[in-house]
Order: structure tokens, then C-alpha cells, then sequence
């Protein structure tokens, strides 16, 4: 089964100050959730560890705002008076709530025009201005694909990835410095055209040139240099070029006339895990399936920069859902027909369980101090 790496929040010490003084001089004893911005960022330099961060910045509550090389994610807040409305608070309808915004949003199209909102996130907040304590915990809600999709291997051969600390992953293949080069420069003409909505979730076809192609011997991929990559003409030349789209694209024939080995549907991917996509494909697998009606896919994990267009550390998964499975059949309904998919995703402390997180800033937000 596939896995995923999850999303972790890392607030900035100003939106604290922020917080206190929009429910001091604002909200005050309104607890309406508000609009909150969050970012996150492809940085090769992350550990596996600490890669997948969401970002709070010190401006989120009043910015709209995306730093260049980063990618805005969707989120709500909601701000409770009292430490007990936040431990009576039902996190199980306010995370299923999120999921619905989604699900929504992939039903009647309007994710098309905020792709961004496959990268949601929720926040559940008390603040106690007398000690400067914030208590709070964030939920990035994944809705479930069901049957959960698998590498095209473990379909195929009716196995499912190993599950052990040894584990490989799914069978996935690199692209060449050459391709990751010509396609860092596609995807960044392509976002001088578009709203900072759609960066992270897109489309990309290989349209081949008459020419032929030879073949690379796959070998292992520990080494970049010597790892399985994509087919490549020459060292310096490719027989096709990267075309992108944005994903409303699909339903308009985007992949018309290209060969599925050369289809691609990708998302800016901040893991650094080898073996781990990051949380966000969650959200976008349910809508290849769900709202396009496929069984398989060619996914994209977006992992390159500009700086280093050549590192070729983007990968490339094939999955695919097992259509022997009895449920997978009544997807081809209509949308409109179908229960919202279940829903996860609070945080989850270093030892797995969901506690909420506490920032005692008295030292430093203190007048008195």
C-alpha cells in the first residue's frame, strides 16, 4: 500500500502576536473560524525528517501573499475563549468539515480554480492572553481512497509493498538532468500565465519529436548518476518537449493524442523521503479517481528547483487502484451520488498520538517581563 509523509506545522513567533491582538482589538468574544494562509516549500536541503513542514508566518491572518519558491496551502482557524470550549471542541466534525470543503470543491469543479485546496489545513486555537500561552492543534485532512491505490507492481502481482523499517517503496523511476532541466524551465513559464493557486497541482506531457529514442539500461537508484531514469536521446538533447497545463485542462482533452507513458499528473512534492510522497497526493489521488474516473495513473512528484533544475530528484510513480475490487466499480456513477469519503489527518505527536501542542511565550510577549 502506498504511504505518505505528513504534513508538520512550524508557526513563526509573530503570528503569536498577531493571534493576541486580532482577537484583543477584533474578535474578542467572536470564535467564527477566519481565513489563515499557510506555505510550504521544495528544499532539497530538508531532512526526511523535517521536510513537509507548513509554514505559519507572522502576516497569515492578513496576507494573501505567496513567497516566491513556496506554495500556499488552505486553511481555517477557529480561536475558542476558554481552555474548556477547546477541550469540548468535536475535532471529529470540525476535520470532517475541511474534508468536505474538498470534497465539494472535486464534485461541483470549483477545485479547479483553487487546486490549492487539495493542500488544506485546519487550526483549532485557545489563547490565553493573560500568560501568553497558546494551546492549539492543526488537522490537514486527507480524504480516503478506497480501494487505497498501489504501486502498478503490487497490483499486478496481487502483492502489497513490504511494511517493514527496510522497505523500499513504490517501484519509481527518475528523470534524466536532462528532462529535469527542460522541465523545471516549462513548469516556471507556465506559472508566469497562472494565479499562485494552481502552482502546486498540475499537468505535463512529453510531445515527442520524429525522432528515435534509446533506451537506458535500468539500474539501481541509489546513485542519481546511475539510476533508473527515463528514456533520452542524448546526453544534452531530448526528442520531445514538456508541455504543462493546469488540471482543469483534463476535462478539456489536455492529454488528447498523447501516449499514456508520456502523461503525467503532477504536485509540487516537499518530502524528501525516497520512498514517501507527500500528504497532498492524498487529496489529489481522490480526484483522479473519483472526479476523472481512473483506475491508473502516472503521477509526478515535483521535487526539483530552479537553482538546481539538474539534481533530477522529481520521481515518478505508477499506481494504479485494483479494479478486481467490487467497490471500484460504482466510482463510474455519478459524483453526486456518492457519501464523502472518510476523512483524517490531526497531527500526530513524535510518539503517533493526537496531542495538542502548547507555546508559552510569557518571556518574550510579556510587558512586564
Amino acid at each position: 500500500m502506498l504511504k505518505f509523509a505528513t504534513f508538520t506545522s512550524d508557526i513563526e513567533l509573530p503570528f503569536y502576536a498577531a493571534l493576541a491582538s486580532l482577537k484583543i482589538n477584533h474578535d474578542k468574544l467572536d470564535d467564527s473560524s477566519r481565513r489563515i494562509l499557510g506555505l510550504y516549500e521544495i528544499k532539497p536541503t530538508d531532512s526526511p525528517a523535517a521536510s513537509c513542514r507548513l509554514q505559519v508566518r507572522g502576516n497569515s491572518l492578513t496576507s494573501d501573499d505567496v513567497a516566491p519558491g513556496f506554495y500556499r496551502a488552505e486553511g481555517m482557524i477557529k480561536n475558542v475563549n476558554t481552555i474548556e470550549e477547546y477541550r469540548n471542541l468535536d475535532k471529529s466534525a470540525i476535520l470532517n468539515q475541511a474534508g468536505r470543503t474538498i470534497w465539494d470543491a472535486i464534485k461541483d469543479g470549483t477545485i479547479y480554480s483553487c487546486p490549492s485546496l487539495l493542500a488544506s489545513f485546519v487550526v483549532i486555537c485557545f489563547a490565553d492572553l493573560k500568560k501568553y500561552k497558546f494551546t492549539y492543534l492543526f488537522g490537514f485532512p486527507a480524504l480516503h481512497s478506497e480501494p487505497a491505490w498501489q504501486s502498478v507492481a503490487s497490483v499486478q502481482e496481487g502483492l502489497e509493498v513490504p511494511d517493514s523499517k527496510d522497505r523500499v517503496g513504490a517501484p519509481k523511476t527518475y528523470l534524466s538532468a536532462t528532462e529535469s532541466a527542460a522541465l523545471v524551465e516549462s513548469v516556471q513559464t507556465w506559472r508566469y500565465r497562472i494565479d499562485a493557486r494552481q502552482y502546486g497541482f498540475f499537468l505535463a506531457k512529453k510531445v515527442r519529436e520524429p525522432s528515435s529514442v534509446e533506451t537506458q539500461d535500468k539500474i539501481t537508484d541509489d546513485d542519481p548518476s546511475s539510476r533508473a531514469t527515463t528514456p533520452e536521446i542524448s546526453p544534452h538533447k531530448l526528442d520531445f518537449s514538456w508541455v504543462v497545463g493546469s488540471l482543469a485542462q483534463y476535462e478539456s482533452g489536455f492529454f488528447g493524442g498523447t501516449d499514456v507513458t508520456d502523461r503525467f499528473v503532477c504536485f509540487a512534492d516537499p518530502s524528501t523521503y525516497d520512498e514517501y510522497p507527500g500528504w497532498m497526493l492524498r487529496n489529489l489521488l481522490l480526484l483522479v479517481r473519483k472526479r476523472w474516473g481512473l483506475s491508473k495513473v502516472q503521477v509526478l512528484c515535483y521535487r526539483d528547483i530552479p537553482p538546481r533544475r539538474e539534481d533530477a530528484r522529481s520521481l515518478i510513480l505508477k499506481l494504479a487502484i485494483d479494479e478486481t475490487t467490487p467497490s471500484v466499480k460504482s466510482d463510474a456513477s455519478n459524483m453526486s451520488d456518492q457519501a464523502m469519503p472518510k476523512v483524517s489527518g490531526w497531527e500526530r505527536s513524535d510518539k503517533g498520538k493526537i496531542v495538542s501542542k502548547i507555546a508559552n511565550l510569557g518571556e518574550y510577549m510579556d510587558p512586564r517581563r
